[in-house]
């Protein structure tokens, strides 16, 4: 082997490469070093399964050599078999010789010693070694001399690392350090000796020569087979058969398996998946069985079945490729869309792009199809052209393209002349071309009765056709989806009955190795390394092709497959994907993926799949600007996440799994509107009458798309411009479509179009009553602007001109008055009664208590506590007197939380509540059931258990999303705020804050906004990311241009400015700041007073009482009456905490309430109560799921025990706090308590 080396060198050198270095790393030294290899690896291989344990044999003279480890190098008995030059000549000549390039498969063992014989006498003298072609290598052997008689020792191991040895060296490395070790054979012994650095750096030097990483890896797999260390995935060899057939594949697919993987373009483009097909041979060799009886003599069709993502439509890439190989055809494809209502739209599209086809790239052809047409069919082609645009081209430019008379003669009907002239166009175009033609549908369950009338037409039609005309035709279905009765089914039954045949060709999960095939090749690793990896995924995925894939880019977004840079392959963490969760099916497991994307690549995946599997990049781009909604960046950013394909100016989804998962998205009343959206978007741009706005307007609302409608309704409007007088000669629909349109203008944000069209229905409405709807959208657009007094004046306003003033003034006697006669009407009738009471039909009733309830939320807002609790009384005594109105529900919701909050009254509060609920769902409309769920949730968090009732704010915006009521961004903003106090995670509540912060934002409501913002600043702060860019909660300019601020907004803002307080004292409190908790506190406890019912009040009266004890605690001793103040304010809200506890909700407030009183004994200096009372608030809040608040009362705990001198036991409470808020995901808070333990 030595003399081969240096020839082979020499003769790369005369080449030209002077380098060794380089000439070891050439292609044409690597084929020939492992050709040698594999030849050594296939002679130990036939020894080790002749010697395979359990097995006894003589040695004779038909047994293989026995072969162990020598004490000298193998170097000097391998003998490698080349061509002389004048052999090389001749074969060249000579193309039957029998020396070729695999002629090593077919040394045979018995032949070994003559050959040995040859090599020896030929690598011997000098005087032939000039005739030698060093680089036609054949084969190699060990040489029978040093092999002869000895047994495989070990399980063959000693031999693995020898071969491994051997390839080593003859890549120009020679390991001496290890050359003493060859010697013994005892593997125990070795392993003493051996050192894992030896095994870690034995290739580096072939590393830095350049070699190939796989390469470099087999060779050390090989040296370190002996330990049976595993220093790469795959690990080390166990068989010599191992090492043959790596060798054997690396030979074969030199780039698959040999070139290292392009780590550059891995990181920066990701895993990427080629176009190849797995363990489908078998099918595809019947696919092709049945093209060729059929383009034969026989008429027959193949149907490829199989559940979605098994690889149909991949199986029929494959056949094209292997089709177009053998000698081409014209192969026509196209697919049924489960959104696509045109008829025969998949067989139209396939051979309209045949026709773009033959026209651009077949000129000739397509002048030969345009005269065959022409001669044949004549102007009766005009009406192909309407469902093949393209035919256009192929007929020219002095073709009549007007279609004939629809009364014409020669067929019954237009489907059934549009059958016939498709199966005159395809016997043409088949004629017209000597190749065959194929016809593929995909996904045909979703096929439509016209294009199954056509399909079996177009066959019976090639099936009784003359020999030469050649036609085939074979689809694809999800069968599992398709009833006996599916008209596919019974299409293919009756044409068996007139002689054409169906193959049914059924593809089911991929095998294992199937599997490992499709993970080796797309990740460029040898199948035995990759079989681990692949055995997962087979388990995890049933073998569902597509469920691979999807796994596995899941599995590189997640960082568990990832390139990697120190072994310059592709590596995978088995333990964390064997843990890894995973839906059964893959539909399930797309969605959950799809919910990982950010809203906008969704929201634009949504709007991609209203137009099936595919759109033109050149339409979405138009309908970008139409919409005003981002789609080309997001698209592009769902190319990149691989759920998008991007080819020929067309965006497509990579599956139409895929494209499922994103209509799946909409809810199934919605879709409708979403088509209409944007198709009149588009239609827009070619100049739309109108008209189908009014046809639509209606179920657009219905179905809450109020882009699509608000789009409906300015069409309209500008439609009825047409007629200046339209307010005189159309006044009722005039009217309906201003109000309509105001109400898509005030939930799509669009103010200015909002103020316009309100200003035309104050103007031209014809009576007071016809500005009721103009009244009711100007409410929320002043308050979402932060002008709430403004909003609050035009409802007593409104008020008063309908007879429903409210008294001048509220006093305490006056509310106790109306509290006490609502309670004795309300008392004469049951609930039942309740229920079925009379509908209210006085619609200036209707619209006053509208108003009334809209009154509600305003004081709230700015403080107006007194007359804000009349206004569920009054509004119940309207309903008792003039019936039930939408808003009655609401208003009993409001009544409930006012007896619940404000009079304590909790049974009877929540029992209200709860007939609030009931009321709402007997009451036909669902406009108004989100303020009442809104209203409700007040209450229902108090007295049910927290971490479930607060999603009813959530239902609440789903109901308000869904009707357009504007509590959508109130609800989503109060859910935020009760998740963050009640210990939902953190970095979720995070997310939803942001995402309902963008919403506000969106819709320019300025109060939500202002709301969430100092919220969202102690959540940032608490997980560690006070320093994100994040708006100033002190300075904020409104949608007019107003700024808020602290200073002069006391009474105008007063819930927002508590809001703001409550957050800068509990973050305070939280990060023991001192003199920023007692400067926010002070302030909450100015603006408490004004405020009305604020949703969570208890969770301001819980933080500011154990701020008001601190502080108590920590003011000076000669500042008692200051002192005794704070005292007296924590004890205020113990005592609310009290009743909460006994009266609403264990579950809820007892935690809240141990704490405080500690807190308050803290204060008093009776330390043996104290510390008995922060244990029972750490055991409450465990047992009743508040983690937060447990890790706040270990905290405090710990504060105690450290400030009453006991350092060792604070250490505990710290330590358990820690842990906690880390459990919260309270980060930066847990790293700030390092410092007390």
């Amino acid at each position: 082997m030595k003399k081969w080396t240096v020839g082979a060198i020499v003769s790369l050198r005369s080449r030209g490469t002077q380098h060794v270095d380089k000439i070891v790393c050439s292609h044409e030294y690597l084929s020939c070093a492992l050709k040698i290899a594999h030849s050594l690896a296939k002679q130990l291989s036939t020894v080790e399964q002749e010697r395979a344990p359990h097995t006894e044999k003589s040695n004779t003279n038909n047994s293989p050599p026995m072969i162990e480890a020598s004490d000298k190098s193998w170097s000097e008995y391998i003998y490698i078999s080349c061509m002389t030059k004048e052999a090389v000549e001749k074969d060249m000549k000579d193309e039957s010789s029998t020396h070729n390039s695999n002629n090593d498969d077919k040394l045979d063992p018995g032949e070994l010693h003559n050959l040995s014989q040859q090599l020896s006498t030929l690598l011997e003298n000098d005087n032939n070694q000039n005739s030698i072609d060093y680089l036609d290598v054949r084969g190699a052997i060990l040489n029978e001399g040093a092999v002869d008689g000895r047994s495989l020792s070990n399980d063959g191991k000693l031999e693995i690392r020898s071969l491994g040895w051997e390839g080593d060296e003859l890549l120009g490395h020679n390991p001496t350090k290890r050359r003493s070790l060859q010697s013994s054979t005892n593997l125990d012994s070795l392993s003493q000796v051996q050192s894992p650095s030896m095994v870690s750096t034995s290739v580096e030097p072939l590393k830095l020569l350049g070699l190939p990483t796989a390469l470099c890896n087999l060779i050390s797999n090989t040296i370190d087979s002996v330990d049976g260390d595993a220093h790469d995935n795959g690990g080390t060899y166990g068989l010599i058969s191992e090492v043959r057939d790596d060798l054997k594949l690396m030979i074969d697919s030199p780039n698959l398996y040999l070139q290292d993987v392009d780590l550059a373009k891995a990181v920066n483009v990701g895993l990427q998946f080629g176009g190849s097909l797995y363990g489908r041979e078998a099918e595809l060799q019947t696919l092709k069985e049945c093209y060729q009886r059929s383009i034969s003599s026989e008429c027959e069709v193949a149907m490829i079945c199989g559940t979605s993502g098994i690889g149909k439509s991949k199986l029929s890439q494959e056949f094209a490729r292997s089709v177009n190989e053998d000698g081409g055809s014209i192969y026509l494809s196209g697919r049924f869309d489960k959104l696509e209502s045109q008829p025969l739209h998949a067989i139209s599209s396939a051979f309209d792009k045949y026709c773009a086809w033959v026209t651009a790239e077949d000129q000739s052809t397509a002048e030969k199809v345009s005269t065959a047409l022409k001669e044949n069919m004549g102007d009766e082609m005009a009406c192909l052209v309407t469902v093949m645009p393209n035919l256009a081209n192929i007929l020219g430019d002095d073709f009549n393209l007007n279609p004939i008379s629809k009364n014409d003669d020669t067929a019954v009907d237009a489907q059934k002349r549009i059958r016939y002239l498709f199966c005159q166009f395809v016997d043409v175009i088949s004629r017209c071309h000597e190749e065959p033609l194929i016809l593929f549908l995909d996904d045909c369950q979703w096929i439509d009765n016209a294009s199954v009338a056509l399909l079996n037409q177009i066959l019976m039609m090639s099936g009784s056709a003359i020999k030469d005309h050649r036609f085939f035709f074979f689809g694809a279905c999800r069968d599992d989806e398709m009833s006996e009765s599916h008209p596919l089914n019974i299409m293919l039954t009756s044409m068996n009955c007139f002689g054409t045949k169906t193959t049914k060709i059924q593809l089911t999960s991929m095998s294992k190795d199937a599997v490992n095939e499709m993970v080796s090749t797309e990740l460029s690793l040898l199948p035995r390394i990759t079989r681990s990896l692949a055995n997962i995924l087979h388990h995890k995925t049933k073998g569902s092709p597509l469920f691979v894939k999807q796994v596995m880019m899941e599995l590189y977004k997640q960082r568990l497959l990832y390139p990697s840079l120190s072994r310059r392959r592709w590596v995978w963490e088995t333990n964390k994907i064997l843990d890894m969760k995973i839906p059964d099916n893959v539909a399930t497991f797309i969605t959950n993926t799809f919910d990982r994307l950010s809203f906008e690549v969704v929201s634009a995946l949504v709007v991609l799949s209203c137009f099936g599997a595919s759109a033109d990049i050149s339409l979405i781009e138009v309908l970008e600007k139409e919409i005003e909604q981002p789609l080309i960046a997001p698209l592009d950013d769902a190319v990149a996440h691989s759920v998008l394909g991007k080819r020929n100016g067309k965006f497509y989804f990579m599956h139409d799994k895929l494209q499922e998962a994103a209509y799946s998205k909409m809810k199934p009343e919605e879709r409708c509107l979403h088509h209409n959206r944007y198709g009149l978007a588009l239609d827009l741009l070619h100049g739309g009458s109108g008209e189908s706005e009014f046809r639509c307007w209606n179920k657009a609302m219905n179905m809450s798309d109020f882009f699509a409608a608000h789009s409906f309704f300015e069409h309209g409007i500008s439609y009825l411009r047409l007629r200046r007088e339209h307010w005189n000669e159309h006044y009722d629909l005039s009217l309906e479509l201003f109000n309509l349109a105001a109400k898509c203008a005030l939930m799509n944000a669009e103010h200015d179009s909002l103020k316009m069209l309100t200003d035309q229905i104050m103007h031209h409405a014809r009576c007071f009553e016809d500005k009721f709807q103009a009244i009711s959208v100007t409410i929320p657009l002043l308050s979402f602007s932060g002008n709430v007094p403004a909003a609050v004046e035009l409802i007593k306003t409104t008020l008063s001109s309908l007879d429903e003033e409210l008294p001048s003034a509220v006093t305490p006697t006056v509310i106790k008055k109306h509290l006490d006669n609502t309670k004795k009407q309300l008392a004469l009738l049951s609930d039942d009664t309740l229920l079925s009471y009379l509908a209210m039909v006085d619609p200036s009733k209707i619209f006053a208590v509208e108003l009334l309830v809209k009154l509600y939320g305003s004081l709230t807002l700015i403080g107006e506590r007194a007359t804000q609790r009349i206004i569920p009384l009054k509004v119940i005594q309207i309903s008792l007197t003039y019936g039930m109105s939408p808003h009655s529900p609401t208003a009993f919701a409001q009544y409930g939380s006012y007896l619940a909050l404000i009079e304590d009254e909790f049974e009877e509060g929540y029992r209200y509540v709860k007939f609030a609920l009931s009321l709402m769902k007997k009451i036909p409309s669902r406009a108004h059931d989100s303020t009442t769920m809104f209203w409700s949730t007040h209450t229902r968090i108090h007295i049910e258990p927290m971490q479930s009732s607060i999603e009813c704010y959530l239902d609440a915006y789903k109901a308000a999303m869904k009707s357009g009521n504007t509590y959508a961004v109130s609800s989503s903003s109060v859910y935020n705020n009760c998740c963050l106090w009640s210990g939902k995670e953190l970095n979720a509540v995070v997310d939803s804050m942001k995402d309902t912060m963008k919403e506000s934002k969106y819709h320019k409501n300025f109060v939500a906004l202002t709301l969430m913002l100092p919220m969202l600043r102690v959540a940032l702060r608490l997980i560690g990311q006070s320093d994100a860019p994040a708006p100033q909660q002190d300075n904020l300019t409104n949608a007019f241009g107003e700024t808020f601020n602290e200073g002069n907004n006391a009474g105008k803002y007063a819930s927002l400015l508590h809001t703001m307080y409550f957050a800068k004292l509990s973050e305070a409190l939280i990060f023991r700041e001192l003199n920023e908790a007692e400067d926010a506190a002070e302030k909450y406890f100015s603006v408490d007073r004004l405020v009305g019912l604020p949703p969570v009040m208890f969770f301001g009266k819980f933080y500011s009482g154990l701020v008001s004890f601190w502080v108590a605690r920590e003011t000076d001793d000669n500042k008692r009456k200051e002192s005794n103040k704070w005292i007296k304010r924590g004890v205020e809200c113990k005592d609310k905490m009290e009743k909460l506890s006994v009266s609403a909700s264990t579950w809820n407030f007892e935690n809240k309430l141990y704490l405080l009183q500690a807190e308050e004994q803290f204060c008093s200096r009776n330390f043996e109560t104290a510390e008995t009372l922060y244990d029972a608030a750490i055991l409450s809040s465990k047992m009743h799921k508040f983690v937060n608040e447990e890790a706040l009362a270990n905290e405090l705990a710990g504060h105690f025990y450290l400030e009453t001198g006991r350092r060792n036991k604070s250490v505990h409470y710290f330590s358990r706090a820690f842990d906690k808020y880390n459990e919260w995901g309270a980060v930066a808070k847990a790293s700030a308590l390092t410092e007390y333990f």
